[in-house]
């Protein structure tokens, strides 16, 4: 866990933050706002059943110096005012808490007001992976199901900038397929290729490209030596651009589950981050989402 613990200090270096979560009357995000709250990371507004977060708050000594619950009758109320909080400035940033992704995505689609120009929501993940020697981002997971080549170009300035904010340096993105050769009976490596031409010719969001490329030369240097890929992102990615909603859930959960990583989530393309979490997340992934999304935000 020891490179979360950088997302934790670029967190860390800015304060006053206010976050809004939408149905926080779960156990786990109460365990991640006390710690966060513990670290003054920020200060939260909790929507949901006001008798379940206060005895969830109870249970974890969770004072009230820094926290205000607001009673909402279902998750869906609980989202609709979270959101109009985020709205009206009372908070900085929105967090969804046991409301559904699509729900939460659908109510920012339709009123557009928290969203950047483009309009166009993206997921982007972070991983601390054991066995990979920096921090690993991996979009689009969970929004977008088959994406575009015009949407793939989003989806990437979505995740540049969020890195770039981040870490005040240009990215290396993976445009992942399944081979590095260029086959017209996949699309995926069509797509990769153009965008590597885009890049070239500085049509993309500011980045090194490299595609199509496969997962293993992505993320191994000697797995790209012994196939002769010269590039300077194979066994070095920063950002892995996956073709589709289904291979990037399947290599998210590969990382989870079969890879040991610690995850954290958040929809980009508002004008502000929106901390994702899942409900099969633990308390540590939903704190770190916190932190992912602090560290991500260019507001203080």
């Amino acid at each position: 866990m020891h490179k979360f613990t950088a997302l934790e200090k670029m967190s860390a270096a800015k304060q006053g933050f206010t976050i809004a979560i939408a149905a926080a009357d779960d156990p786990s995000i109460v365990q991640a706002v006390k710690k966060a709250a513990d670290q003054q990371m920020a200060s939260f507004l909790l929507f949901g059943d006001s008798d379940r977060l206060k005895q969830f708050m109870q249970e974890e000594q969770l004072g009230e110096e820094s926290i205000t619950c607001v009673h909402a009758e279902t998750a869906d109320r609980a989202a609709d005012m979270a959101i109009e909080s985020w709205k009206a400035g009372k908070a900085d940033l929105l967090m969804k808490g046991i409301v559904s992704t699509d729900v939460l995505a659908g109510k920012l689609l339709k009123d557009k007001s928290m969203l950047k120009p483009d309009h166009l929501l993206s997921q982007l993940a972070i991983f601390d992976v054991p066995s990979y020697h920096k921090l690993l981002f991996l979009t689009d997971a969970g929004i977008n199901i088959a994406p575009s080549l015009e949407v793939k170009k989003k989806i990437l300035a979505n995740a540049v900038n969020v890195y770039t904010q981040m870490l005040h340096q240009e990215p290396k993105v993976a445009a992942l397929a399944a081979t590095e050769k260029v086959n017209p009976a996949m699309p995926a490596t069509t797509d990769a290729a153009l965008l590597r031409v885009m890049q070239e010719r500085g049509q993309l969001a500011a980045c090194e490209l490299d595609g199509p490329i496969a997962l293993d030369s992505a993320l191994s240097a000697q797995s790209a030596a012994i196939k002769k890929i010269d590039s300077p992102v194979a066994g070095d990615a920063d950002i892995l651009l996956v073709p589709d909603i289904e291979s990037g859930n399947m290599l998210y959960k590969s990382f989870t589950y079969a890879a040991g990583a610690v995850s954290a989530s958040l929809l980009v393309g508002t004008k502000a981050p929106v901390i994702l979490t899942s409900r099969a997340d633990d308390s540590t992934s939903k704190y770190y989402a916190i932190c992912f999304a602090i560290a991500a935000a260019s507001v203080a």
